[in-house]
């Protein structure tokens, strides 16, 4: 905590002089910036994917703990999880380490493991989430084979001071503290967002282990505490029309107890603590008919297990950016860059004889071309080039036909092509086995091709519009690396994965009066097979073939409510050597939950007042196995938007 404090102080302190500035320049209140991460761009040069936001609603009706608890109530996305602070993402049937979470230019997947812990991600701090289906290593890189999610700030000009504060009080020793203050004069802003989110977990439940135990034995949740502290510090400084700097640092302190399984009988406590720092800041020229983007960024990483000073994970990386987009026409855009990233790790059990220092560079090219109105076309190309390795060149080609538009109805249909690839982490190349104390360095990168399809049909009038949305997709991923128990865990590449199905989403809204009332739905059917020549075909663990959930929202004046259920299918848990063996897997659960805010303004301040409850029922389930998940619980909270000076709102 002590640490947390000082590099808040440090940060404000070496900030101040800004603040002191005089006011030469009226701006609007609030003028509307291009992201860092413009998911615009994102979609322009990527036809035919599938890429979506959660909406406003959605994203304020959970702001307490991790963005898991987002994308498992309102997206056809899996999530593995336990209750003790471990959260593992698992888009159209692939592993954690298969999907980017992108802050700015960053990947902030660990280096070691392959993946984040979605737990640790509090979604307080960001007011956008974007979410990309299927292959997008084309344009970020290597892992996202699954998909990529984006973590978004509003990039708003502030002239004045902002600010929000929120407080949130739960069931089990729930606890939130957040504020967000925005300072600016219309020519530089300072966005300050600070986060305190704990829980004691002490839920009870129902425990089933043990021979005899058909009824179960009511027990009390010990030893999975979380307690995350965290802040983001943008800095934005406007130099005129189109040219602007932007910087964001996210500081992360997360630590909880590993939740222990139902069959433990130890008291024994044991915990992770991770220390993250994280900076991005880009300049952006376009005021020319070159336009230009230099961007960099710095990551420190650092793990410590059971408080065991010795059992150390650190990794460093340097990241430079450079692009040059070049608008030829209207219809038709191309943008080239080099991505560089210079990486150090220093992991207590890699051999100290290992050349573990890494550099990287990515060459990147992108081409958008509409020939003409109703048709869009994009090619992305890429080749990384890592020391000591080899990795794949990556083209996608997307493409999207307009067959309908008019006033009311709109039919779009699409097609995308990608490879994809991972380059194996650090961990599955150093980490020391058995049979080799310098680790596993024959791994190949896993070498993905998907192919998508969809349609897309919108349908507005008046006070009412929805959209109805189908995608269909194949994936081949070949040298899919999975750790075995082999004499001990071995690293191995398997000989392919076939992960297929097909999405369906649903939205509609009417605006009747003083009540707005949306539904959105999904449902997601997803076979996701590994293919071995010496066993049984077999649905990938964790993974479930059926999902489907579904939200209604209701606002009436000053009242929202939200009532949202979710139904995740039934996941296996284990492999079978032949194919004579029953498999084991964990029961089908449906859970729902409901929000209600009440909108209220104190000397003209607004103020929202929220109460919801999850898990409406209580249900018992379990998203690992043998791993306990709370029933029933509560939360009421009260969010404050404090205005100092309020001028007209205006579009850059």
């Amino acid at each position: 905590m002590r640490r947390f404090v000082i590099v808040v102080i440090l940060f404000f302190v070496t900030s101040w002089p800004l603040l002191a500035q005089p006011e030469t320049y009226d701006l609007a209140d609030t003028i509307q910036l291009q992201e860092v991460t413009s998911v615009g761009q994102l979609r322009r040069f990527q036809a035919g994917s599938k890429i979506e936001a959660l909406s406003s609603t959605q994203v304020l009706a959970v702001q307490e703990g991790g963005i898991e608890q987002l994308l498992m109530r309102f997206t056809p996305i899996y999530v593995k999880s336990n209750a003790g602070g471990l959260a593992s993402i698992h888009i159209r049937g692939t592993s954690a380490d298969h999907t980017n979470i992108m802050f700015g230019g960053i990947n902030i997947n660990s280096l070691t493991l392959g993946q984040t812990n979605l737990s640790n991600i509090t979604s307080f701090l960001f007011d956008k989430l974007h979410i990309q289906y299927g292959s997008s290593a084309a344009l970020n890189g290597s892992g996202a084979i699954g998909g990529a999610i984006y973590l978004g700030v509003k990039n708003n000009w502030t002239n004045g001071v902002n600010s929000q504060v929120k407080y949130s009080l739960g069931s089990f020793g729930e606890r939130l503290y957040g504020t967000k203050i925005y300072v600016g004069n219309g020519k530089w802003e300072l966005v300050t967002r600070l986060l305190k989110y704990k829980t004691d977990n002490d839920f009870t439940y129902l425990n089933y282990s043990g021979f005899g135990n058909e009824n179960g034995t009511k027990e009390t949740q010990d030893n999975a505490a979380i307690n995350n502290k965290g802040f983001i510090q943008e800095f934005n400084y406007l130099f005129g029309p189109n040219e602007y700097f932007k910087s964001m640092l996210w500081y992360e302190d997360s630590w909880h107890e590993i939740q222990p399984s139902m069959s433990e009988t130890t008291s024994t406590v044991t915990e992770i603590k991770d220390d993250n720092i994280r900076f991005w800041g880009q300049y952006c020229n376009e005021n020319h008919l070159l336009k230009f983007m230099l961007g960099g960024g710095f990551v420190h990483d650092k793990e410590i297990y059971n408080n065991d000073s010795e059992q150390y994970i650190n990794t460093d990386r340097l990241i430079l950016d450079v692009s040059m987009k070049h608008p030829v026409k209207k219809n038709l855009e191309y943008k080239l860059g080099v991505k560089y990233k210079y990486i150090v790790p220093d992991v207590y059990s890699y051999s100290d004889s290992a050349d573990l220092n890494e550099h990287d560079a990515d060459f990147y090219f992108t081409w958008f071309y509409q020939p003409f109105q109703r048709l869009k076309t994009t090619i992305n190309l890429r080749q990384q080039f890592v020391s000591n390795y080899n990795a794949p060149f990556t083209p996608a080609f997307g493409l999207e036909y307009n067959w309908i538009r008019n006033k009311k109805n709109k039919l779009n249909s699409m097609f995308n092509i990608s490879r994809s690839y991972r380059i194996p982490t650090f961990n599955d190349r150093y980490w020391p086995t058995s049979s080799n104390p310098q680790g596993t360095t024959d791994l190949e990168p896993e070498d993905g091709f998907t192919v998508e399809t969809g349609i897309v049909y919108q349908y507005n009038k008046s006070n009412f519009q929805s959209n109805f949305k189908v995608n269909f997709f194949y994936m081949d991923i070949k040298n899919w690396l999975e750790w075995r128990n082999i004499n001990g865990a071995v690293p191995v590449n398997l000989d392919k994965v076939i992960s297929k199905g097909v999405e369906v989403h649903v939205d509609a809204m009417l605006n009747t009066g003083e009540i707005t009332s949306s539904l959105t739905g999904n449902y997601s059917f997803n076979p996701s097979t590994k293919i071995e020549d010496d066993k049984p075909d077999q649905q990938l663990i964790y993974i479930p073939k059926h999902m489907f959930n579904a939200c209604y929202s209701l606002k009436y004046r000053k009242f929202t409510a939200l009532v949202d259920g979710s139904f995740t299918g039934e996941r296996f848990y284990a492999y079978i050597s032949s194919a004579d063996q029953e498999r084991e897997a964990l029961d089908a659960y449906f859970l729902t939950n409901c929000v209600l805010n009440y909108n209220f303004k104190v000397k003209k301040q607004d103020f929202v007042g929220a109460f919801s409850v999850n898990n409406i029922f209580d249900v018992n389930y379990q998203n690992q196995n043998n791993y306990a998940m709370p029933g029933i619980n509560f939360r009421v909270s009260l969010t404050a938007n404090i205005n100092f000076k309020n001028n007209n709102t205006k579009d850059l």
